[in-house]
């Protein structure tokens, strides 16, 4: 199996990370995170000494899972630390260009006709965006490599990813790591990851804490597999986490993870997936949390009716200016 890497000038090689070279890059840059300026985080506005403000980008669906896009401030409310905010501005903010990264699952458990599911999935990814939109696509088992570069949608090339094997145990969370800070450099403020994937691994806490440094929200079309020997191996190995890895990381981000067992179902779940993640409301309040910069602080925002699903960060890293 040789992946090719794809740019948008056409030229094709190949970049493989082991989690040696992740350790390496996560010394370089976490302790840069704290810093982060706003347009690099999704969820978060830099603060002064004096005061904290916040900024969350709020995803809200109706029973039938669609947009709600017509709600003001009082239809809101915030609480961090279980303290409640005082917000200062809300704003639905409509199609708005987004940078994506696509996380293609090539392991054991996407045998068979899934990997060719995933990859036709895709190309109706592809159809659903467009410029200034733009994406790129890893692939990721035991490992994560980078396939095609930075793209924008009408330029995607379908070979360039029509040769992947599958093989090897998911490492989600490398792959997770290793796509936020590919994310830096994209050219939208606005950026989002999305999993294609069985979603046989385990979310665990250190990459849940890069989510919350990075602020960008991950959704997944979860694909029903994992038969046989191996992939039953890769679920008992699994058997104490609470559902999959990827419901942790969206709904720890701000995500979805919606799981699919026909192309059908497939389609429709992309098309709800590219709604959400270029409209959302971008909700705004002064923390009076006492935390000092560098630690996590939790959120949660609520709706005055209980119907209503609310989508955003859990917890974000509080930065010093």
């Amino acid at each position: 199996m040789k992946p090719h890497r794809v740019t948008q000038a056409g030229r094709l090689g190949r970049r493989s990370w082991s989690r040696l070279g992740l350790s390496v890059l996560s010394l370089i840059l976490c302790p840069r995170l704290a810093h982060s300026s706003q347009g690099k985080n999704e969820s978060q506005i830099s603060t002064d000494a004096h005061e904290r403000r916040v900024s969350l980008y709020v995803s809200v669906l109706d029973q039938h899972g669609k947009l709600v896009s017509d709600l003001t401030e009082e239809n809101f409310e915030v609480l961090e630390e279980s303290k409640p905010q005082k917000i200062t501005s809300l704003q639905f903010e409509p199609e708005t260009p987004v940078s994506l990264g696509v996380l293609i699952d090539i392991s054991r458990s996407m045998g068979g006709e899934r990997i060719s599911l995933a990859l036709s999935w895709l190309n109706i990814l592809a159809g659903q965006l467009r410029s200034p939109d733009e994406l790129f696509v890893n692939a990721f088992s035991n490992e994560s490599q980078e396939v095609v570069d930075y793209v924008s949608p009408e330029d995607y090339l379908e070979e360039a990813v029509d040769h992947l094997g599958t093989g090897g145990q998911a490492s989600m969370g490398l792959a997770v790591d290793l796509a936020l800070i590919k994310l830096r450099e994209a050219r939208n403020q606005r950026r989002a990851l999305l999993f294609f994937s069985a979603g046989r691994d385990i979310a665990g806490p250190a990459t849940l804490d890069h989510i919350s440094r990075f602020g960008y929200p991950i959704y997944a079309i979860g694909i029903a597999g994992g038969d046989g020997l191996g992939g039953a191996v890769d679920k008992l190995k699994n058997l104490n986490v609470k559902g999959s890895a990827l419901n942790v990381f969206a709904g720890h981000s701000g995500g979805e993870a919606i799981f699919v067992e026909s192309g059908s179902q497939a389609e429709s779940a992309i098309q709800r997936l590219c709604l959400q993640m270029k409209n959302q409301y971008r909700l705004e309040y002064i923390s009076t949390s006492k935390r000092k910069p560098g630690k996590m602080s939790e959120v949660q925002v609520k709706t005055k009716d209980p119907n209503l699903q609310v989508r955003h960060l859990k917890k974000y890293q509080i930065t010093s200016k």
